[in-house]
């Protein structure tokens, strides 16, 4: 503490920043430990607030008449007065008790309003502990929005989601169901080509439900689209479940890519293949000594933190590829013999 006090004391400017910033620090202090504060004590209010709060919107065929054949701009301008309703209740009791009249009324006039569903499957879990009861409007959100929209990956992740970690089961037997039919809404949710997430976090939960197949199956099928460092998390956990093989494969792809075909996306060039220099036939009758491997720059290998690799069972070379000398010609003496 001394040097610590020496350091910033020692200097008028330091001194300054150090008054600028302890005031800052206490300010945000001051600020949290109200607005907690305030949350506690309307929290007292909460239930007479609820039940005196009214809000009517008429049913769905009035407001359709009442569009004049503009059902969008109408469900849109609900749509804002949702937001509306959902900020002012965030910052005051977290209660969103007439959320879904909102939602409902926006859906009966354009239930292909795209991101109300999942706006409303989040918000709805805002400010407040996301219990059973919250869970479960979240997921009818989420699950009136497959039916709208099923080609949405996020909205599968979000019904997900909300059964591994939100929904609060009653036993053992409930929660191990829960937790396969999360993993079976995780599983459509990667299979779609747009769904950018992170493939370990599939990966991961295969392994903790105790399906180590399917997740080292998870892990390949998603390997094309994940990050660097996702793929380096892929090879490091096949690799701890005693699959080498497969992390060296894997392994390969990103040096095919990286090598060869940096410029297109790592989907197709796995497709593609690695590329190969040419080369003069080591037996003209065999077609299979044509082509020769690219040699692998050793950074390519520092950079992608590659110790291991080796081709997939399709790209690995034939052995009259490696052959460095031509075999012997036979004429027409050696024949005869």
């Amino acid at each position: 503490m001394a040097e610590f006090a020496a350091f910033w004391w020692q200097d008028p400017s330091r001194r300054l920043l150090l008054v600028v910033l302890t005031c800052a620090a206490w300010l945000f202090f001051f600020s949290a430990q109200w607005f907690r504060i305030e949350k506690e004590v309307s929290g007292g209010r909460r239930a007479l607030g609820i039940t005196a709060e009214t809000s009517y919107l008429p049913p769905g065929p009035v407001l359709r008449i009442a569009s004049l054949g503009q059902q969008s701009f109408l469900a849109d301008l609900i749509y804002v007065r949702a937001a509306h309703y959902f900020v002012r209740h965030l910052i005051t009791d977290s209660q969103l008790p007439w959320l879904d009249r909102y939602l409902d009324a926006i859906w009966a006039l354009d239930a292909h309003c795209k991101s109300s569903y999942r706006w409303g499957s989040q918000v709805v879990k805002f400010g407040q502990r996301i219990d059973r009861e919250v869970s479960i409007r979240a997921n009818r959100f989420a699950r009136l929005g497959l039916e709208a929209q099923p080609d949405d990956p996020w909205l599968y992740h979000e019904i997900a989601y909300n059964l591994r970690y939100a929904m609060e089961p009653k036993d053992a037997e409930e929660e191990t169901r829960l937790r396969q039919l999360a993993i079976q809404y995780l599983e459509i949710a990667y299979s779609f080509p747009n769904f950018s997430y992170d493939p370990n976090y599939l990966a991961s939960q295969y392994a903790r439900a105790g399906q180590v197949d399917e997740s080292i199956k998870s892990a390949l099928v998603n390997y094309g689209g994940a990050t660097d460092d996702q793929r380096r998390e892929l090879r490091n956990m096949l690799t701890e479940r005693n699959r080498g093989e497969e992390a060296g494969e894997l392994a390969w792809l990103d040096i095919v890519h990286q090598r060869d075909w940096v410029y297109v996306g790592t989907v197709l060039s796995t497709l593609i293949g690695p590329k190969r220099q040419l080369a003069p036939p080591l037996q003209p009758q065999d077609p299979t000594g044509w082509l020769r491997e690219v040699p692998t720059p050793p950074d390519l290998l520092t950079r992608l933190t590659i110790r291991f690799w080796q081709p997939t069972a399709n790209e690995r070379p034939d052995e009259a590829e490696w052959v460095m000398e031509l075999p012997p010609s036979v004429t027409a003496t050696d024949s005869a013999h």
